[in-house]
């Protein structure tokens, strides 16, 4: 008798599916177990195996059909089956068909209404077209119905479809493209995330300098170049360790309930050239670094091949989506229903900053964590952002590492050194950050020159005697050297140095900083005749 092949159920949650393509033809022989069609579900685009053997007597869903799941598709013809038992068999799945469509709405109807289509110009009477006009426009692939005439009678002339053309050229143009298959479920779950959650996100800037060396560190142990850790590694490590502290970060909802997951499973976004996808790594707070590493390794290039499983996209708790390695510095990434939280990773950036006195290349990343406030207070998330920051600034006791001296210094001096000698130091520091980083040097150039360089209600000697309590303040040796140099150049003297530094002195701890009135001294005196 004949064999009716029913749209599978690829997953636990899996309504419906997309018939991407039928890979026989009708006549063609199948075995059972050979691959039948293709259907994509939640991103997955999966090899469907024939649950027969026969013959495919009637694909009933073409390639992009879109249909529920346990709905007939196809029949399969069994040895010995006559052609009025055939027809029989067709006839009954294509009224189950009909009524499992009509039940469940008329989605793919619709779908197709929607579709942009190119409208029909329909004229009336005969069109006056000149013989040179026709040829042009027959050259150029143009549609002379189109054009609007200016010869006599509305007739069509050369200079017609001469200034039609020039109207293309300087006018919008554009391809349109369906939004279907995996474009279509993006949308259709993002639509949804957004009307379904409360989305709020948070940022934080990561000083990820330690992270840096931690990964060079690791890298380096592998001798043979075979495992190499990227930041995505870290940063799933890093996050699964803390998920399992905020374990209502990591949770999934519906409307009316939140579900606890017992296991971190982490997504990782992979782009493809014509979306998104998610798969995730399953239980990632009890994996190693190499085991994740390989993991996404493995789960990115399967999702690049189109050759990810269902439950490779199921299940998942926690999103991170990272758009720094396009070069994105922050951005608000959609949380990805039913999960409740997403971070969003951005770009690398050097920039300078102070560290013990001194002026080093530091390396920064930004965070961005969306959350459905209906689930995650923002206290609670604020508190996770900032506990995964804590993990990412010193991850060096996760892995029994100690920090590698940071040879990045932007300018170094101090060590006993003379004042003239800091300042010297200090001004050559920056004349070889002009040669090596001189965006740094003209970014910070930019950003002093209106409060150093000019009077305004505060004068350019109290700006520097502010500046000098400042960097008495933060213990800048060569900091306290260069803008003592220029108060005492613009005219201040001794007495109004010391009193800066006194007031910093105060403010900042007292006997912690007295050790600067040494160094404040000296460079009045080294500095008195300039």
């Amino acid at each position: 008798m004949a064999n009716i092949v029913l749209m599978p159920k690829l997953g636990l949650t899996m309504k419906k599916g997309r018939i991407t393509g039928w890979l026989k033809n009708e006549g063609d022989r199948v075995e059972q177990g050979e691959p039948l069609l293709e259907v994509m579900t939640e991103k997955v685009n999966v090899r469907v195996e024939s649950p027969f053997t026969g013959v495919l007597y009637k694909i009933l869903c073409p390639a992009g059909s879109t249909l529920p799941v346990s709905v007939p598709v196809a029949v399969i013809a069994d040895e010995g089956d006559d052609e009025a038992s055939l027809e029989a068999a067709v006839s009954e799945a294509l009224a189950a068909l009909q009524e499992a469509l009509a039940g469940g709405g008329k989605e793919e109807e619709r779908k197709k209404e929607a579709r942009p289509v190119k409208p029909f110009v329909v004229f009336a009477g005969e069109r006056k077209v000149s013989p040179r006009a026709a040829r042009l426009a027959r050259k150029e692939g143009v549609d002379i119905g189109l054009i609007s005439g200016s010869g006599p009678g509305g007739r069509v002339v050369e200079e017609d479809v001469r200034n039609y053309l020039e109207q293309l050229k300087g006018g919008q143009s554009y391809q349109v493209l369906p939004i279907d298959g995996m474009r279509a479920v993006i949308a259709e779950r993002m639509s949804a995330s957004r009307k379904q959650a409360a989305h709020v996100t948070i940022m934080e800037e990561v000083d990820v300098t330690a992270l840096r060396d931690v990964r060079e560190q690791l890298n380096a142990q592998d001798s043979s170049g075979r495992i190499k850790f990227s930041y995505t590694d870290l940063l799933v490590k890093f996050t699964a360790e803390a998920l399992t502290e905020f374990p209502m970060v990591n949770s999934r909802s519906s409307e009316n309930e939140i579900f606890l997951p017992g296991s971190v499973n982490i997504g990782v976004a992979v782009a493809l050239e014509n979306g998104l996808v998610v798969p995730n790594i399953k239980n990632a707070h009890q994996l190693s670094l190499e085991q994740i590493s390989t993991k996404v390794k493995d789960l990115a290039t399967r999702a690049r091949n189109n050759e990810l499983d269902p439950e490779d996209v199921e299940n998942g708790t926690f999103t991170i989506s990272n758009l720094g390695m396009f070069g994105a510095e922050g951005f608000t990434p959609i949380i990805n229903r039913p999960e409740t939280a997403i971070l969003g990773v951005g770009t690398i950036r050097t920039k300078p900053a102070l560290v013990d006195g001194r002026l080093e290349k530091r390396y920064f990343m930004t965070l961005s964590l969306s959350f459905d406030h209906r689930i995650i207070d923002g206290s609670l998330a604020a508190e996770f952002l900032s506990r995964l920051k804590e993990m990412l600034e010193d991850p060096y006791p996760w892995f029994g590492l100690q920090p590698q001296k940071n040879e990045d210094l932007l300018i170094s001096a101090g060590g006993g050194k003379s004042p003239r000698q800091i300042r010297r130091a200090y001004k050559d520091g920056i004349n070889r950050l002009m040669e090596t980083a001189p965006d740094v040097v003209m970014g910070f150039s930019a950003l002093t020159e209106g409060i150093f360089f000019d009077d305004g209600a505060v004068s350019r000697l109290n700006k520097e005697l502010i500046a000098v309590a400042l960097s008495v303040y933060i213990k800048c040796e060569y900091c306290i050297t260069a803008h003592i140099y220029k108060a005492m150049e613009l005219g201040a003297t001794p007495e109004q140095i010391l009193e800066a530094a006194n007031v910093a002195v105060f403010f900042g701890g007292g006997a912690a900083l007295a050790y600067t009135a040494t160094l404040v001294q000296d460079c009045i005196e080294a500095f008195g005749g300039n």
